[in-house]
């Protein structure tokens, strides 16, 4: 009896498998998505290397070195263009298929190892490999050259080393798979900079969990620290020897050292930007594209007159080359006479109609401007510092949880309003449910949390605490930033999905669950 359950329980394991592979790999064939431009910056640079021999994202001569982007997934794709050729960017995303099918076999395994019960543990483990199976916000990333796959492979390889840390029931053991942990957590962040706040997630469950033996919890997290920066010490000396700066990660804002960067004009996007539809006119437009005041929100003003200064400023941006003549006019009109200050007044007036062009046009955000908006932002932030720190990071966090995540899919959009629906790529359908999913996924997680911790078991709290930190501490980081696109909390959705497996473990009789000696207390072997 006991083996003809294992047999079935095995043959339902084996089909959500194939469904979860046959449905990214569909994805990875029918939906390939070459939209992002960090995609081609990514296959530039393992082009480079691969025939000229050097880390640049220059698409020609001399191909000077860069540091814009972490080597992880450069290299990744360098592995696959050398088995199927380069630019085989088809290869690369059925690779992807695989390794995030794999992610939801580690979701899998992480959710088997945090339930206590023998019986239930099989049965959670199950529900949250389906629940990975199907997720269609993670599955998108697999038909694009993008590294949310890997980083979700590694963040989840990261949290079951993690669990087998936790629950080791020796210190050499324990000390092993802190090592591994911590050198997952490295990998992790050469692939995408922002997953050390799983590193840090992790770290802060470590101490806050062994307070009764802080010892113990101290030298474990100097293991898994040191094992995590060994990880990025060769890249770090690469960037010091070539560009003398101490840059152990990727720039902020993907500059290389020395260019120029907008601080100013960024902190002023910051004082109001809080919904995704806004970072493409003010953020990804810069020096590509002509920008208009029409482009802003009401919110982006507190008055006519600081709305009369911005788009005074933006004149200047769009206009450089008609800022650059006035200037040279003013100058040689101190050694004309007045007929030729007139004539050149009268074709002044002229200007603006001979210099209209498309929106590609030259376009300039120059230090000057930059500082004009510096200025206009630290107004605003100290008209109403509770906006700037509170109320803003908090609609940009509702932004990131609460979208579509319909990023890269061919109906790709925002819900509301519902008259702007695109009804020719059937977004009144596809939206709706992309929607109804997000707030499932988020029910399921909020749900399988709260019977964590109603069921007063340590070993269940702890994982509990795990997992909020892991999402929280990604979230509030985004949150603080002028871009919060959505993309960057689909890194949350597996553990919403490992909190919800083993929540749904403890559902029936989570009073009376079973109480596990807590791992904390170690011997040394």
């Amino acid at each position: 009896m006991i083996l003809a359950a294992d047999k079935r329980r095995w043959a339902l394991i084996c089909v959500l498998i194939l469904i979860a592979f046959g449905f990214r790999l569909f994805i990875a064939v029918r939906l390939p998505n070459d939209e992002p431009d960090d995609g081609r910056v990514y296959s530039q640079i393992a082009r480079n290397l691969l025939e000229q021999h050097v880390y640049s994202h220059d698409s020609q001569p001399p191909y000077a070195p860069s540091l814009i982007r972490l080597p992880g997934y450069p290299f990744f794709l360098v592995a696959v263009y050398k088995i199927f050729g380069v630019g085989n960017n088809t290869a690369v995303r059925v690779a992807q298929a695989v390794i995030d099918t794999a992610t939801c076999v580690l979701i899998a395994l992480v959710v088997f190892e945090w339930v206590i019960d023998e019986e239930r543990k099989r049965r959670a483990a199950l529900i949250a490999l389906g629940l990975a199976a199907v997720c269609p916000f993670t599955a998108i990333y697999v038909a694009t050259i993008l590294t949310e796959v890997i980083t979700n492979f590694l963040a989840a390889a990261m949290v079951l080393a993690a669990t087998f840390a936790f629950k080791a029931t020796t210190r050499k053991r324990a000390l092993v798979w802190w090592i591994v942990t911590g050198l997952l957590a490295g990998l992790s962040v050469l692939f995408r900079p922002d997953a050390g706040l799983f590193a840090a997630a992790i770290g802060f469950t470590l101490l806050l969990t062994s307070l009764r033996r802080i010892r113990q919890a101290i030298l474990f997290a100097a293991v898994f620290s040191l094992a995590f920066c060994l990880v990025l010490v060769p890249w770090t000396i690469r960037n010091r020897r070539l560009f003398h700066v101490f840059q152990p990660l990727a720039p902020a804002h993907a500059e290389m050292p020395g260019e120029f960067v907008p601080y100013g004009y960024l902190l002023w996007v910051r004082t109001w930007l809080d919904d995704e539809r806004y970072v493409a006119p003010a953020l990804w437009a810069m020096d590509t594209k002509r920008m208009s005041i029409d482009d802003f929100p009401d919110s982006a003003f507190d008055s006519d007159e600081e709305r009369d200064r911005v788009a005074a400023l933006l004149h200047k941006y769009n206009y450089p080359d008609e800022e650059e003549s006035a200037q040279e006019e003013q100058a040689s009109a101190d050694d004309d006479d007045q007929d030729q200050d007139e004539g050149e007044e009268s074709k002044d007036e002229e200007q603006p109609e001979q210099t209209e062009q498309p929106d590609e046009a030259n376009v300039e955000m120059t230090p000057a401007i930059d500082a004009g908006f510096a200025q206009i932002g630290q107004e605003r932030v100290a008209h109403s510092r509770f906006r700037y720190y509170v109320v803003l990071p908090l609609r940009r966090a509702v932004t990131l949880w609460f979208d579509t995540h319909s990023q890269y899919y061919p109906f790709n959009g925002e819900l509301l309003p519902l008259d702007d629906l695109d009804y020719d790529i059937h977004q009144q359908y596809w939206l709706p449910l992309f929607t109804a999913l997000t707030w499932i996924y988020t029910l399921l997680g909020v749900i399988g949390g709260l019977l964590l911790w109603r069921s007063r078991d340590p070993s269940s709290r702890r994982w509990l605490l795990l997992a909020v930190l892991l999402m929280f501490l990604r979230l509030g980081f985004f949150a603080t930033l002028e871009n919060p696109e959505p993309r960057y909390t689909v890194e949350l959705f597996p553990f919403l999905i490992m909190l919800a497996g083993a929540g749904v473990a403890i559902f029936r009789g989570f009073r009376a669950s079973v109480k596990e000696t807590p791992p904390d207390a170690l011997t040394a072997e």
